[in-house]
């Protein structure tokens, strides 16, 4: 469940620099639709994968997004490895996890790569947003 504040899109003609892109790996196709418009909507770049190794091979073939958002579980504690890997070879790529489970987050997200941020659901879109444009 997300919580939105729908903000106004920038208008036509204007110039901007360029935006951030976004990568969200979740496996939950309605979530990841909505979350992809509204970001769309606030004028990122998005790009979906649908688990850990389908967002390894988007980063890996590139271009690489400025910021990866993946909703991670303890049902799922291989994704873990495949964010250090991740990683490793891109340590300037921000990581946001997002959660139903923030206790096991933080420890997943200590283990996965240092300075990443943990997001819990039911998401707080307008902290999101502000987490996302300081990627900027």
């Amino acid at each position: 469940m997300l919580r939105c504040a729908i903000q106004q899109p920038v208008p036509l003609g204007v110039v901007t620099e360029r935006p951030v892109s976004i990568l969200i790996v979740d496996g939950e196709p309605k979530t990841a639709t909505v979350l992809v418009k509204l970001l769309r909507v606030d004028g990122f770049e998005v790009e979906v994968a649908g688990d850990a190794a389908g967002a390894e091979a988007c980063v890996e073939r590139g271009p690489r997004p400025d910021v990866l958002v993946m909703d991670v579980s303890p049902a799922r504690a291989g994704e873990v490895e495949t964010l250090r890997r991740i990683h490793a070879r891109h340590p300037a790529l921000r990581l946001v996890l997002v959660t139903a489970h923030p206790q096991v987050a933080e420890r997943l997200a200590l283990g996965a790569a240092p300075g990443c941020r943990i997001v819990t659901k039911p998401i707080d879109y307008p902290g999101l947003l502000r987490l996302l444009e300081a990627a900027a």
